[in-house]
């Protein structure tokens, strides 16, 4: 990641290529804060809270498991489940739910809490402080309040041409892992993603494409792309039957 530059080091540099006769150099801490110093986005203001509900099925049509498992075992393994669908309800509420063999293993995730369903087995447990752990608006792509809120925190990095980056640190945990976004602030689409560590290893990087408009003002990715620690493409899911704002029971979202 190329370091930040500050307003005052670009202002020194420019002055000394150009030789500008110091009687006419404005001091720096005479210019107006806005001059001094552009301000960073409000990262609020660009994360969407438009989406009330969202369901839909993402299908798995491509997967490369040996260059899935060099991002992880468990990564590999969520991606042998062709289709999952999904459901979400604002704020941090979500359902996936695959078959294999017949038999159906749901995980749901409701604020702190998630829950595993499989046959003859059930696990619940607190995940409060565990922000990776969670499933949310964010795997989909969408830069939204609500996890913003609750589990991320975003810091303004810098511009990439037209988006915005983004550094996302945990809340609530001593973890040092961290996600790099790239964002889309006409959209509030996350157009890429860098997953890292806690010694700030990259572990993987998601790209997320053909963002169609489900409801007003609302965009989704419709496609993922998923590359690992090496660049090498591992997998891509769609999303299809997607519906937005359209009404999902809280029911779906029972963990007891």
């Amino acid at each position: 990641m190329k370091s930040l530059r500050t307003f005052a080091a670009l202002f020194a540099t420019a002055a000394a290529t150009l030789a500008l006769p110091s009687a006419i150099l404005i001091p720096l801490g005479l210019l107006p804060p806005t001059a001094a110093r552009a301000a960073a986005p409000d990262p609020d203001q660009v994360a969407t809270n438009k989406i009330r509900d969202l369901s839909g099925v993402l299908k798995v049509v491509q997967a490369d498991f040996d260059e899935l498992a060099k991002i992880g075992r468990d990564f590999r393994t969520t991606y042998r489940f062709k289709e999952m669908s999904l459901a979400y309800k604002n704020p941090n509420k979500t359902r996936l739910e695959a078959r294999i063999l017949g038999a159906a293993i749901v995980l749901v995730f409701n604020g702190d809490t998630k829950m595993v369903k499989a046959p003859f087995r059930k696990e619940v447990r607190n995940i409060f402080g565990q922000a990776g752990q969670k499933k949310n608006l964010l795997d989909l792509g969408v830069f939204a309040r609500d996890y913003l809120t609750t589990d991320w925190k975003a810091t303004y990095q810098r511009a990439d041409g037209t988006l915005q980056v983004y550094r996302l640190t945990q809340r609530n945990t001593d973890s040092r892992a961290f996600e790099i976004v790239w964002v889309n602030p006409r959209t509030a689409v996350t157009e890429k993603r860098q997953s890292f560590s806690g010694t700030g290893h990259l572990r993987m990087e998601l790209r997320y494409k053909n963002a169609v408009q489900a409801a007003p003002g609302v965009f989704i990715p419709t496609r993922i792309e998923v590359y690992n620690q090496e660049g090498k493409l591992g997998g891509v899911q769609e999303m299809r039957s997607l519906k937005v704002n359209a009404g999902v029971s809280d029911d779906k979202f029972a963990t007891s």
